[in-house]
């Protein structure tokens, strides 16, 4: 097979499956992962596809992984509609985990500039140190790592070694996309085995996911979405989406709606 029946070959099962792994592809096309990576890498400079660590994935707005500083102002106005309402779970004195995500330091800021006080903050972010460095009303726990420095995170041995004896009354998680079969899922490996740890280390589990996210798939699978107590979204998620997630037993929110603070657990 030469280079160009490779890459129809690859954009055909990114446009079939969503995501591709170059392992399962270095096997089906009976091909080295090294001639595979650079064929992802040409498509990628074509822009015909998105390459992520491991792979790729179909170039579409809201799943190909953007950079921090363009993120952050994506859907702004909807990240900060989650955020308010993501405030309504959090009670003073509680100890809740923040992840990485940009819809999640949106709430970081929020809890900061809110009444709420004494949060204990457990976090692999930078950008959310970044706002509870200098805070006199709530504590921060920074979990050791290795940095991704163009996300501000931390992942690695080190990180999930710390949160061994971590434990936390509300974990607020992001993610790169969602879908009922799927799950949730992310694009890099390490830090989704954080958010995997911290999942199973927090009484309550609240997804953020602005509208885009939804029926998307990224590379890694961080859970299923039965594992999670309530998911956040904006009024831009249709509401046929919605009602599916309602159907399966999980709560999806938006300003539209009405939920009680003791669907979570104390």
């Amino acid at each position: 097979m030469d280079m160009l029946e490779r890459h129809a070959e690859i954009l055909k099962q990114v446009k079939e499956k969503g995501t591709v792994k170059i392992s399962e592809l270095s096997k089906e096309l009976n091909t080295s992962r090294e001639t595979i990576r650079k064929d992802i890498y040409i498509l990628d400079k074509k822009q015909k596809l998105s390459s992520i660590r491991g792979g790729a994935t179909f170039l579409k707005k809201g799943i190909e992984e953007t950079r921090y500083g363009q993120r952050t102002v994506l859907d702004i106005i909807e990240k900060k509609e989650i955020a308010k309402l993501a405030l309504n779970y959090i009670k003073d004195g509680n100890t809740i985990f923040l992840d990485y995500g940009t819809s999640v330091v949106e709430l970081a800021k929020a809890i900061e500039s809110s009444p709420l006080h004494d949060i204990t903050v457990i976090t692999n972010s930078l950008n959310v140190v970044d706002i509870f460095r200098y805070s006199t009303k709530n504590s921060l726990i920074l979990l050791g790592g290795g940095l991704r420095s163009e996300e501000g995170s931390l992942s690695g041995p080190l990180t999930l070694t710390n949160i061994d004896n971590l434990y936390c009354n509300v974990g607020f998680f992001g993610c790169s996309g969602l879908s009922i079969q799927s799950g949730i899922t992310n694009h890099y490996f390490s830090e989704v085995e954080v958010s995997k740890k911290m999942l199973s280390h927090s009484m309550n589990k609240v997804l953020l996911a602005d509208h885009d996210k939804f029926n998307q798939i990224a590379l890694y699978k961080t859970a299923d979405v039965s594992e999670l107590d309530v998911i956040i979204t904006d009024k831009k998620t249709p509401l046929d989406i919605i009602d599916k997630y309602k159907h399966i037993g999980i709560p999806v929110i938006n300003s539209s709606s009405k939920i009680k603070l003791s669907t979570l657990k104390d």
